[in-house]
């Protein structure tokens, strides 16, 4: 399993900063916390820094069932009496007028809004319907004034029955690489050499799990989700599985 990272940039620095302060918060006051939400880099710098209070217990929310990327997490204390508390999480839905709108139109025009992408969780398209997780303190702008995305009308309401999605992937396939170092992987994802691999690192346009990564021996693990500029968003299944040549399995599963 890959070991932590630690911050690596000022944005970073400043991000640990004030979940720090939410730690110190919840462990000093004996009071339940909560962040704003996270992406999966995020939450693998808030977790590591949750370690350092052990009278804090975690729990991270995406506000539905299934695979939630963007999640808040609850801080409790404890050895305190576990008090009810209402998590800051809404889900809004609104039906679909137009089958040519995307995850991302939605998030542009959220963004239009000066809404600010920590307060946004993850937008599932299901059955005819957008669902945006979101953060309460945002709700009633998005179902306010979300009005039109793509020229298209849409009217937003507080969804409270239960959600769940799991994703759905446009394309699967299995291939085998020769090592597990982020050139050989991006090579496989794309189709591409090696060298054409390496030259999209050392450029920045690659991340793993939301975290820009500059060195061609970078590990990939099971379950890495990897992001190549214009190229789209994968996500990597490796069982440890081996060919008789000796190359390792993966499976590519692309958003």
């Amino acid at each position: 399993m890959r070991g932590y990272i630690p911050p690596r940039s000022s944005e970073e620095q400043v991000f640990v900063k004030r979940i720090t302060r939410i730690l110190e918060l919840c462990d000093g006051l004996g009071k339940v916390q909560f962040t704003l939400f996270m992406d999966l880099r995020q939450q693998e710098l808030f977790l590591a820094a949750a370690n350092k209070y052990p009278d804090v217990e975690i729990k991270l929310l995406s506000g539905y069932d299934g695979d939630g990327e963007r999640k808040i997490a609850v801080c409790c204390p404890r050895y305190s009496d576990k008090e009810s508390f209402a998590a800051p999480v809404k889900v809004l839905r609104a039906h679909l007028t137009s089958e040519d709108i995307s995850h991302k139109d939605f998030l542009g025009a959220a963004m239009s809004l000066k809404i600010d992408r920590d307060y946004m969780g993850d937008i599932i398209i299901k059955d005819d319907y957008v669902y945006i997780v979101c953060h309460r303190n945002v709700s009633d702008i998005i179902t306010d004034e979300l009005c039109s995305v793509k020229k298209s009308y849409v009217c937003f309401e507080e969804w409270c029955e239960p959600l769940e999605y799991y994703k759905v992937y446009s394309e699967e396939r299995t291939t085998t690489v020769a090592s597990l170092r982020a050139d050989s992987v991006v090579a496989a994802v794309l189709n591409k050499s090696r060298t054409e691999a390496v030259k999209l690192i050392r450029q920045g346009n690659v991340k793993v799990n939301q975290m820009e990564i500059d060195n061609v021996d970078f590990d990939i693990f099971d379950n890495d989700i990897i992001s190549i500029r214009y190229n789209g968003k994968f996500k990597i299944f490796c069982d440890g599985g081996k060919s008789r040549k000796d190359r390792i399995f993966i499976k590519i599963a692309k958003y």
